[in-house]
């Protein structure tokens, strides 16, 4: 049987696995250069450019750029290679798609344009796109020794500090002792009975039910680590989009974007390499994070022709106004010195309190020109703030302490991250040949290589009549840092991911 309840004290916020911090926030806020074959054949270059799906998601005055009404679809696969340093080891991981679906849907779309010709508004664009901003897919192995003296057995002795032995003994089962925590001491107490009854702790005065020190059953110098995780889902969005052409000239458009987020990991940490006398010789802990998310936010974008086949562009992002939602279920294991083995599982799935993050708005500048009427070259830049992403409750009694402390380290030491993208095109009669290059860079401003990307792409199309064939392919490189479970420690983990994408265009 599976129990679902809510712990909203601030006693989880603050314990629930550094779930609130940067990294979170970055994966939810950040976008690739994710859509339409054609789209991601130029690198995302298509602010200015506009008559693509994907592009109206970049400025929605690109809907008018469409000369017919234009249904759109494609689909992509990929792979990353991984490599996580940690201390005195680095180590490779590999994921594919096919791991867990055989393909993916980027994006499809569609869009109905309306002529006048006795208006100065000569075309109004009114279209409708799913388009994916990232996919979660991953596998990544951190492991090595830390060398800090840092142990995931001081997260249980901290967390059991100050609780009652009593309240952590075995009473109705484990299910019920963990519900029955959760709901009337909070998450943390849960963290105590899991380590105490897993002999990851023990009672510094193991004979009084009042107790409440407590103390490691381990011994060691420095130990081995083992971070496994483990992720799927993906974010997305829809954007329903209206967008007019004054006087052939001037390109207006406002779009309403609906955001949804699915996110699932799980999350092990191994420990080991205690001294020969500890009780405790190895220690599994799993966390398998469920997160479920939606959101709202706004586009405003104008482009201005300001001669026969060059073009600049403007386009504003609101910031999105996501609500998470997390669901977690844990399971401990360990094995004592004397050959005794625990595995603490229980069949609870915490839900926690929900909470709001507000990414920083965004700026996009773009400019693209015709070549001989052949070819295309189109170049963007976005500036976004980082240091404005904003965490925050959504009970209106809930402690605001630690959400202010954590924006305020975020306001701290975050910086604007700058993006440019540039991509090409030719066409050769039916032909049509692309490629681009991107890169961002860091929003930390005391690590300018922390959460930095780059890439370049290539892509093909060719025109049937009824419609049109595009394939691309997209290498991207990033950098990130990942905070190993329940410790303050972190791994760089560099991304290598290489998408194949292909798609159809359809005018009717």
């Amino acid at each position: 049987m599976k129990y679902f309840f809510t712990l909203i004290n601030l006693l989880f916020i603050s314990l629930h696995l550094q779930a609130q911090n940067f990294e979170d926030g970055w994966r939810y806020a950040q976008d690739n250069p994710y859509g339409t074959a054609r789209f991601a054949g130029m690198s995302g270059a298509f602010s200015s450019l506009g008559g693509d799906m994907s592009a109206i998601g970049l400025n929605p005055a690109g809907a008018t750029t469409f000369t017919t009404n234009r249904l759109t679809g494609t689909l992509s696969i990929f792979n990353n290679n991984n490599t996580a340093n940690y201390f005195d080891k680095s180590h490779g991981s590999d994921y594919t798609s096919f791991d867990d679906r055989f393909i993916s849907m980027d994006q499809i779309g569609a869009v109905w344009v309306f002529k006048s010709d006795v208006s100065d508004w000569n075309k109004i664009a009114l279209s409708i796109n799913f388009n994916k901003d990232a996919d979660y897919g991953n596998h990544i192995r951190i492991q090595g020794t830390n060398l800090t003296g840092n142990s995931v057995t001081n997260y249980f002795v901290n967390n059991a500090n100050g609780i009652k032995l009593a309240d952590i003994k075995l009473i109705d089962g484990y299910d019920d002792d963990y519900q029955w925590l959760g709901e009337n001491l909070g998450f943390g107490a849960q963290q105590a009975y899991l380590g105490y009854q897993s002999y990851i702790i023990n009672a510094v005065d193991p004979n009084n039910d009042n107790n409440t020190q407590y103390v490691a059953n381990a011994v060691y110098t420095n130990v081995n680590h083992q971070n496994t995780i483990n992720s799927t889902g993906d974010k997305s969005h829809i954007d329903f989009n209206i967008a007019g052409t004054y006087q052939n000239t001037l390109q207006l458009g406002f779009s309403l974007s609906v955001f949804s987020i699915d996110y699932t990991e799980s999350n092990t940490i191994i420990e080991d390499n205690y001294d020969p006398a500890s009780d405790l010789q190895y220690l599994k802990l799993r966390n398998t994070l469920r997160v479920e998310g939606n959101g709202i936010g706004i586009k405003l974008g104008a482009i201005y022709k300001i001669a026969p086949g060059t073009k600049l562009s403007l386009a504003y992002h609101s910031p999105q106004w996501l609500e998470i939602n997390e669901y977690m279920k844990q399971t401990v294991h360990t094995e004592m010195g004397n050959g005794d083995i625990f595995d603490i599982s229980p069949a609870i799935e915490n839900e926690f309190a929900p909470y709001r993050i507000i990414t920083p708005s965004k700026f996009i500048i773009g400019a693209s020109g015709v070549i001989n009427k052949k070819g295309v070259i189109s170049i963007d830049y976005t500036y976004q703030n980082m240091g404005n992403l904003h965490f925050k409750e959504t009970e209106a009694d809930a402690d605001t302490s630690y959400f202010d402390s954590l924006n305020d380290n975020i306001s701290n030491s975050m910086q604007a991250i700058h993006k440019l993208n540039v991509g090409g095109e030719i066409k050769l009669s039916e032909l049509s040949l692309r490629a681009g290059g991107f890169m961002a860079t860091s929003p930390v401003k005391a690590n300018d290589d922390l959460f930095t990307s780059k890439g370049y792409s290539f892509g093909i199309g060719y025109d049937f009549g009824s419609f049109v064939l595009d394939m691309a392919y997209v290498n991207q490189n990033n950098k990130e840092s990942r905070t190993l479970l329940t410790l303050n420690d972190a791994a760089t983990v560099d991304t290598q991911q290489n998408r194949f994408l292909a798609g159809i265009r359809y005018n009717f």
